[in-house]
């Protein structure tokens, strides 16, 4: 989970228009938009979606309260901006999102930091698999700013806005 924090960066979905599967028609989606770039994988492993399912499951099963249509991102499914069930939760719990396996959600625009932060989680359920929430768990027992997981994550998007800042200011 991370707490509220600014907005920033470009807070973008743009709708995709494609060929239906088979239809000739087409298909429309949301993407969402990013200047993440290259700072982050595009995809995830079949073994990470493999270990990490049933924590997924769990997100899902979550995620669907929110009444919000998902974004598929960087190989997870971002319910962005959620008003409704965990988004709700959240919010109430002074939370802006949470990471479930690949299932994302939050409960307002989410900046590039944000997601870099969300992201490392994703990836750390990847590791542990089954055993993550267990150990998150564990973390959390001396306190949500103290949870190792809570910590490498900060420290992830950490780097990522700084990148990205100094990105920024090369462009100027």
């Amino acid at each position: 989970m991370a707490p509220p924090g600014p907005g920033g960066g470009r807070r973008r979905r743009a709708t995709v228009t494609g060929p239906g599967p088979g239809t000739g028609l087409p298909a429309r989606r949301l993407v969402r938009l990013d200047d993440l770039g290259d700072l982050l994988p595009a995809a995830r492993s079949l073994w990470g979606y493999v270990w990490a399912g049933p924590n997924s499951l769990v997100g899902l099963l979550g995620a669907l309260t929110t009444r919000t249509r998902p974004v598929r991102w960087r190989g997870v499914l971002l319910f962005e901006d959620a008003d409704s069930g965990l988004a709700r939760f959240l919010r109430w719990r002074g939370f802006a999102a949470i990471t479930l396996g690949h299932v994302i959600v939050t409960n307002r625009r989410a900046s590039d930091g944000l997601l870099a932060h969300e992201l490392e989680h994703v990836a750390q359920a990847e590791r542990w698999g089954p055993l993550y929430y267990p150990a998150y768990l564990l973390g959390s027992l001396r306190g949500y700013r103290r949870n190792p997981f809570e910590r490498a994550a900060r420290r992830a998007a950490g780097v990522i806005q700084a990148t990205l800042e100094e990105r920024g200011r090369g462009r100027s």
